[in-house]
């Protein structure tokens, strides 16, 4: 026999209503709350989505967004990684212009503290959040995004739901720096960044991949660490490489990882570019310092 589907289980949520729709949960926020930004023919397909949906707005939720609290929530791993504090302070100098707070907030990519930070920027009712990931397919993270009502951009991020995001085209500029090391005559060529349980991880795997299949130059998956987001493991995975029994010429690191590759380096007293020929993804202090 059919079991019979609850309550919960049938109530329909933005997310529904943006995926008919075809666009993102802050577009049918700003809809729902009748935002002037959003344009006659898009208004109409979210409201046309929900209604074919049989949505109904939560009217305690809607009372509670009209007091606007002037102030995003900024969730990122680490904002000493360069890319990302750089980020940040052009955010923040837009956001005050426009007389908005920010609250910055790091998660050191734990996804425990990522959820309690989340639920804090939706228990304060801020008016936007802006978020990075340390995994984009976090069922908890995933079923507390759908069901806020808050703006949500997702940095450097993507993920299954319909959330705005702002990401660096990270496959093409792995992949011009791999074949660029290529072309030079490079064959052992290492590639140390971040798990590819994030954009950008993911996205530098493949790319360095298709630039030797494009080369016609076999991968050794020992050149290849995805071990974290920190300096720690840049450090780790590069003199891992190094002192192995066929070392790399040349290392591709992360902006976030190349200060722990520089120590490697450092560690094993090799002549860079002589020995080794490193690449930064992201143009850094550090990058220009050495």
């Amino acid at each position: 026999m059919a079991r019979t589907r609850s309550k919960a289980e049938q109530r329909v949520t933005i997310v529904d209503v943006a995926r008919k729709a075809g666009v993102s949960l802050g577009t049918v926020s700003r809809v729902i709350n009748e935002n002037a930004s959003v344009g006659a023919e898009l208004r109409k397909r979210v409201t046309d989505a929900a209604r074919s949906l049989g949505y109904v707005p939560n009217p305690a939720a809607q009372n509670m967004r009209t007091a606007s609290t002037h102030a995003v929530g900024v969730m990122v791993s680490d904002v000493s990684n360069p890319l990302f504090s750089a980020t940040v302070a052009a955010a923040e100098e837009v956001l005050y212009r426009r007389g908005y707070n920010m609250i910055l907030t790091n998660s050191r990519d734990r996804p425990e503290t990522e959820r309690e930070i989340i639920t804090l920027f939706q228990r304060r009712r801020f008016d936007g959040m802006i978020v990075t990931l340390s995994r984009e397919d976090d069922p908890t993270i995933l079923r507390l995004l759908s069901e806020t009502d808050i703006p949500t951009v997702l940095l450097e991020r993507e993920c299954s739901l319909p959330i705005d995001s702002v990401a660096t085209d990270h496959h093409a500029g792995a992949l011009h720096a791999v074949r660029y090391l290529l072309e030079l005559g490079h064959r052992r060529i290492g590639l140390i960044t971040v798990t590819q349980s994030a954009l950008p991880g993911r996205q530098r795997g493949q790319a360095y991949v298709a630039a030797h299949k494009a080369a016609r130059v076999a991968v050794d998956p020992a050149l290849m660490s995805f071990d974290g987001f920190l300096p720690d493991a840049g450090y780790h995975a590069a003199y891992r490489m190094l002192v192995g029994e066929k070392p790399p010429t040349a290392i591709v690191a992360g902006a976030n990882q190349m200060p722990g590759v520089l120590k490697a380096v450092r560690t094993l007293k090799l002549a860079v570019p002589k020995r080794l020929s490193l690449i930064t993804i992201g143009d850094t202090d550090v990058a220009n310092l050495y």
